[in-house]
C-alpha cells in the first residue's frame, strides 16, 4: 500500500494490523473446528493488541486501510458467533434429548416400582 511508503513509523501500525489479523484467521480456524476455549484464549490477546493499537488515533494516511480493515474484523467476527450460536444450539439440543431420556427412564423405573 502507498500509504506504508509515506511514513516508516507507519510500519509498526501495519504489523500490528497484520498481527491482529492472522489472530483473527486463526479465531475463525479454531472456531469451525470447535475449539472454543482456544478461540477464547486467542480473542483475549486479540484484544488487548486491538486496544493498543487504538491508543494512537490512524492517521488520515491510514484511515481507509484501518476502515477497510475493521470491516473484515467484523465480518469474521460474525461468522464466529454465528459459529458459536450453533455450537450452542447443538449443546442445548442435545442437553434437551438426554434430560428426556433421564425422565423416560425414571418414568419406566417409577411404572416398574410400582407393578
Amino acid at each position: 500500500m502507498e500509504a506504508k511508503a509515506e511514513h516508516p513509523d507507519m510500519n509498526g501500525r501495519y504489523a500490528q494490523l497484520a498481527l491482529i489479523d492472522a489472530l483473527t484467521g486463526k479465531m475463525l480456524l479454531n472456531a469451525k473446528q470447535q475449539q472454543w476455549e482456544v478461540v477464547s484464549k486467542l480473542e483475549a490477546e486479540r484484544s488487548t493488541l486491538i486496544y493498543a493499537f487504538f491508543e494512537t488515533a490512524p492517521s488520515l494516511a491510514e484511515a481507509e486501510y484501518v476502515a477497510g480493515f475493521i470491516r473484515g474484523v467484523l465480518a469474521a467476527d460474525r461468522e464466529i458467533i454465528a459459529l458459536g450460536s450453533n455450537e450452542q444450539k447443538d449443546i442445548l439440543q442435545n442437553s434437551q434429548k438426554i434430560n428426556r431420556g433421564k425422565e423416560a427412564s425414571l418414568a419406566y423405573a417409577v411404572a416398574s416400582s410400582n407393578k
